[in-house]
């Protein structure tokens, strides 16, 4: 998917690229096809205004393979495929689309979108929240309303908004345009009364309690990774060689947790069997993990590894962007980690948050702070000077970050800190 997507972006290969995914799209059966409609349908649509005459009648071809002929056999994951009524070129599928969805009910018609809203695939996330804002300036204007009534309101106004604050707060390149939509689609639900829903809470971190000196926790840590993190950013990116990077790490991540092509085929009698505990952990990870991970047993993902650039401390105030201060920071303690088994897990990490997408980094960091305090050495003072830079930052008058660094960074901060309280509190 991140081929394609970047082939779109270039004219030159524009068409060829289109050609192939179709004659690829149409080898597949509907089990393979599912994971594919919602990112290609969105792409399609979002590009639509670039395509050639040529590159368009490939697209539709696409489009109408993977819904007239393809859409009943879909099941659930009709519900990713974009809106597709925009585009007068695809009508007859717009027209199929419809008509398989002809039965939902309104709310199954918001859950879809927020859905695809809360994907990790920008295209998708953006493509749908054009179509969240016009949907509820039409057909969902009123199903809204009765949702927002009495003391009360319903479930999915809480999702609504969560959904819509995590698109409003997401980082990256080209998220301006989702951020926009975000606010956008906001004005238009107004000011609901907090008093009166519930936002539910996506994610719940992972408590590492043995510092990643017990293998049996440091295993199911780096399986969280995989799940929450890497799998998440490895299918929705644009950018190939990051994807190999990501690749890579969960390439590595799966050979620590000692999964092996046995678990899916066949080897010869002389070879290692799968050890038991690893056979049921892998029994355990969600379908959409393995469809993305399978592959992974087996490739040969390389990546080189950076060497470590001296740094003073406090990093903060010699980095201008939010972006390049996290990476420099996370990279640094990736560097400072103790103990056998972190690093093992966080080293594997080192190609990855140098990139541009800090997604990864974000997530890893308050772990990292986690053991480097817990070490007790020296260490922990320069993250105690780093955390206090970031804070002085917020209250200097004369400061010259920008106020996404010092919000962003503050965020940082706050998850870190608690980190550091945890572990002061901890018997």
């Amino acid at each position: 998917m991140a081929t394609l997507q970047t082939m779109l972006l270039i004219p030159q290969l524009c068409d060829a690229a289109l050609s192939s995914w179709f004659l690829f799209i149409a080898a597949l059966g509907p089990k393979e096809i599912g994971p594919l409609v919602g990112p290609t349908s969105a792409s399609f649509v979002a590009h639509w205004s670039t395509f050639s005459e040529r590159g368009r009648r490939a697209a539709e071809e696409c489009i109408k393979f993977m819904v007239v002929e393809q859409g009943r056999k879909l099941g659930s994951r009709l519900a990713e495929i974009a809106d597709l009524s925009c585009i007068p070129e695809l009508k007859e599928a717009s027209d199929a689309l419809t008509a398989l969805r002809l039965e939902w009910t309104p709310h199954e018609h918001l859950t879809a979108i927020l859905n695809r809203l809360d994907s990790e695939n920008l295209i998708v996330a953006v493509q749908s929240a054009i179509e969240l804002r016009a949907r509820l300036l039409g057909d969902g204007e009123e199903y809204l309303r009765s949702l927002t009534v009495g003391d009360a309101f319903g479930p999915l106004v809480g999702e609504l908004v969560a959904v819509l604050y995590r698109a409003a707060c997401r980082d990256g390149d080209g998220t301006e345009a989702l951020h926009v939509l975000a606010f956008e689609c906001m004005g238009i639900i107004g000011a609901v009364d907090p008093d009166r829903f519930e936002i539910p809470i996506k994610d719940t971190p992972m408590l590492v309690i043995s510092n990643f000196t017990d293998e049996s926790e440091a295993i199911t840590f780096a399986l969280h990774l995989i799940q929450t993190v890497l799998v998440g950013a490895y299918r929705s990116t644009r950018d190939i060689k990051y994807q190999s990077y990501l690749g890579f790490t969960i390439q590595e991540l799966l050979r620590f947790c000692g999964f092996s092509p046995a678990l899916v085929k066949p080897l010869p009698q002389n070879s290692n069997p799968v050890q038991k505990k690893a056979r049921n952990r892998w029994s355990l990870l969600p379908k959409f993990v393995l469809e993305t991970v399978t592959p992974l047993l087996e490739s040969k993902f390389s990546a080189p590894y950076p060497a470590p650039v001296p740094v003073t401390y406090p990093i903060y105030p010699s980095h201008p962007t939010y972006r390049q201060w996290v990476q420099a920071w996370t990279s640094d303690l990736i560097n400072k980690v103790s103990g056998v088994y972190a690093k093992k897990i966080f080293r594997i990490f080192a190609p990855v948050v140098r990139n541009k997408d800090v997604g990864v980094a974000h997530h890893l960091l308050p772990y990292l702070v986690l053991n480097v305090i817990a070490s007790g050495d020296q260490n922990a003072q320069a993250i105690q000077a780093e955390l206090l830079a970031v804070l002085q930052d917020q209250v200097k008058p004369d400061s010259q970050s920008s106020p996404d660094k010092k919000l962003l960074s503050a965020q940082v901060r706050r998850s870190n800190s608690d980190v550091y309280l945890m572990l002061l509190t901890a018997p």
